[in-house]
């Protein structure tokens, strides 16, 4: 019988093996590239995969903290439009001047004489020039609320602490929160209020805001 001549020559294939062995030779192991198709497959899904987990894992996006579990979430909760932007910028102004005596749910106080402003019948006035008043240059004495007799506590000015934008943002937050439903002031109406009671000397009084025509 004839031996192979072990000098001769190996063909390095993916079938190299196979041959050999039909050949009488020893098999011998060959590589083959892997398929360009099969890599971009594999770079995609793991792509893919990344994007879902920043998506939708919270515990992988340093922007997402309990109690939510993805950004997803807390871009829902984000105002949406003009007009939730401006009383989401209300809710600030009113957490931190007004709410220490009207309290966060608009129901006043007794202990701080701060009447309430929720179903306030001052408050839900289609015209606020009466409101825009209070804010500008407070308001002292004693006012009914609702029907209740309210005493003799006294609210200071802000209009030197808050712009004319600040005092919208608030009045649209007080005029539709709590149940509360009416238009929100606009800053032409801020601004036109401002500049006719330049000259008010001290807080307003229940009896001076009775004094202003309200528009229809």
């Amino acid at each position: 019988m004839k031996r192979p001549n072990p000098s001769s020559p190996r063909t390095a294939s993916s079938g190299g093996g196979a041959a050999a062995a039909d050949a009488g030779l020893e098999p011998v192991a060959s590589r083959a590239p892997v398929p360009v198709l099969l890599v971009a497959l594999l770079a995609a899904a793991l792509y893919w995969g990344s994007m879902y987990v920043l998506e939708y894992g919270g515990q992988a996006d340093a922007r997402v903290h309990s109690p939510y579990l993805s950004y997803k979430q807390i871009q829902d909760l984000l105002p949406k439009g003009e007009e939730e932007m401006q009383k989401a910028k209300g809710l600030l102004v009113y957490a931190r001047i007004c709410s220490p005596c009207h309290q966060n749910d608009g129901g006043g106080s007794t202990a701080q004489n701060a009447p309430p402003l929720a179903g306030s019948e001052w408050v839900l006035a289609k015209d606020p020039s009466r409101l825009i008043r209070i804010v500008l240059h407070g308001l002292s004495g004693p006012i009914e609320v609702k029907g209740k007799p309210w005493g003799a506590g006294t609210m200071p000015p802000w209009k030197d602490t808050l712009n004319d934008e600040e005092i919208a943002s608030v009045l649209a937050f007080v005029r539709t929160s709590w149940g509360n439903k009416a238009p929100t002031a606009k800053l032409d109406e801020i601004d036109k209020t401002r500049k006719e009671t330049a000259t008010q000397s001290g807080a307003m009084t229940a009896a001076d805001l009775l004094k202003v025509t309200l528009q229809e």
